[in-house]
């Protein structure tokens, strides 16, 4: 788009340097390309940095959700995008905090949460994902990992699809299993 519009610019100035056009109107067109040029890079920015949204975006082959960028910034005023970086870096605590986030009663968001854990889990594997979790889980935190495993594996875009989570990520089932 950026590239047809500077082609035209161009086509149409080569046109009026051959017209009667003015330098006032030469300068106009110039004005309007540039502001053009500032406010897409302007909405380019913001949707970059996750302070405006579009759609969904991908974090290093992980896709997320438009409506998961939205609930998470409104339920818990974080970017699950940045978030979402740092856990595929490999940093224990934002993994943990990122697999802990609770959606419940946002609707179709933790479906998409439970579809991003999954591919996290086959991304850093079993065992960096128990190391990071550790050893202080309620109950309740246990629960829910299991209920976002299930749907995301279940409605979610991944090779585990229909495959019960004991089969898929035994290490971690048995971990969550452990002390009930």
């Amino acid at each position: 788009m950026a590239t047809w519009i500077i082609n035209y610019f161009f086509t149409f100035a080569a046109k009026c340097s051959k017209s009667l056009f003015s330098i006032q109107m030469k300068k106009l067109l110039l004005v309007l390309l540039i502001f053009v040029a500032i406010i897409g890079s302007i909405g380019w920015y913001l949707y970059m940095n996750d302070i405006i949204y579009f759609s969904g975006k991908d974090v290093k082959g992980i896709y997320v959700e438009e409506e998961l960028r939205i609930v998470t910034d409104d339920y818990h005023g974080i970017s699950y995008c940045k978030l979402l970086n740092k856990a595929i870096e490999g940093n224990q605590e934002d993994i943990k905090k990122l697999i802990l986030l609770d959606f419940s009663g946002a609707g179709a968001a933790g479906y998409d949460h439970g579809d991003v854990i999954v591919k996290l889990i086959d991304r850093l594997g079993e065992e960096t994902i128990i190391s990071s979790l550790g050893n202080q889980l309620t109950e309740e935190e246990k629960g829910r990992i299991e209920a976002y495993i299930s749907v995301g594996m279940e409605y979610g875009s991944n090779p585990h699809h229909g495959q019960k989570p004991e089969v898929a990520f035994p290490l971690l089932y048995e971990y969550l299993q452990k002390h009930r």
